[in-house]
């Protein structure tokens, strides 16, 4: 038992005892720590670190690129959209000028053709009429000689009878013969 007593002062030092040698090793050991670390972790993590920085600061750039790129090309797209709408406004009513245009110029074309027709017709009309009348004195004349014949009943021939009926037709007022 005296064994076991005399390492007891030595065990039974708490953890607020100070030691001088554990002290120093502990230090030794901390300052090495720190050493081999700024050699050989530090440096390669600060390293990395500012790469990752770096590589963060590309990418933010890149996307400021690049939505400035998206901005001006969806501005483009929709000036190209506004021109493309006024072009298709502009075309409408150009086709709707030609359409009435076109509904003016079939008008007066049919107009044109059935004043035509009216007056091809009026022609043919006055053409006929003027058949009939020519037509119906000859009636009328040779129904005259006949009836002044038989009337008269004289020696005149038939050529002087035609002629005295036409001087007779010749001299009645136009309106009264038409």
């Amino acid at each position: 038992m005296l064994v076991a007593s005399s390492f007891s002062p030595v065990l039974a030092a708490g953890l607020m005892d100070l030691n001088p040698g554990l002290v120093l090793w502990t230090c030794i050991t901390f300052i090495i720590l720190l050493v081999l670390l700024s050699r050989f972790a530090w440096g390669p993590i600060i390293k990395m670190l500012n790469e990752r920085e770096r590589t963060i600061h590309q990418a933010i750039e890149q996307a400021k690129k690049e939505r400035a790129e998206a901005e001006r090309l969806l501005a483009e797209q929709r000036a190209s959209l506004g021109q493309a709408h006024k072009e298709a406004a502009e075309f409408v009513k150009k086709n709707q000028q030609e359409i009435e245009a076109l509904r003016v110029e079939l008008t007066a074309r049919a107009r044109k053709e059935a004043d035509d027709m009216v007056a091809s017709a009026r022609r043919q009309i006055d053409e006929e009429k003027s058949k009939a009348i020519a037509e119906l004195r000859s009636h009328v004349a040779d129904l005259a000689i006949q009836a002044a014949g038989k009337l008269i009943r004289a020696n005149l021939d038939e050529r002087a009878q035609r002629a005295l009926v036409e001087e007779y037709l010749a001299q009645l007022p136009k309106d009264r013969a038409a």
